[in-house]
């Protein structure tokens, strides 16, 4: 079972696969390719709600609406133009205090009214994973 968010401009894709209990593992690809096993411990449905907050915007939104995950491997931020271009911005890390840790930044763009169905893809994936 996998869930992704693909760019409206590009090859770039933000994949969510293999959920486990507390734990999804997030995968970048496009320009670059990245993946790091994420602790979602606390808030296993935690961005398929921030997912559904954006799917509540019917117009552009003000400032940055952020998810990050519990031991900071995973963060992303939404922000909106005032012509409903939806820019997520993400940084995914692992290896946290090691000497060759590692950190990805990139961003993906989509629609605003691309997100009812991101959302509902989110849910499902992350309601339904463990299950």
């Amino acid at each position: 079972m996998e869930f992704s968010i693909d760019s409206s401009i590009s090859n770039n894709s933000l994949r969510f696969s293999k959920p486990e209990p507390e734990y999804v593992t997030v995968h970048l690809s496009g320009v670059v390719s990245a993946s790091a096993r994420v602790c979602t411990y606390t808030d296993e449905t935690g961005i398929s709600n921030w997912l559904n907050k954006l799917a509540s915007f019917s117009k552009p939104w003000k400032s940055a609406i952020v998810w990050q995950s519990l031991e900071n491997q995973f963060s992303v931020s939404a922000t909106c133009s005032s012509l409903g271009e939806v820019r997520l911005s993400f940084q995914l890390s692992d290896m946290h205090g090691h000497p060759e840790e590692w950190q990805v930044t990139s961003n993906i763009i989509t629609d605003l009214g691309q997100l009812p169905v991101l959302a509902k893809q989110a849910e499902h994936f992350f309601n339904h994973a463990c299950t």
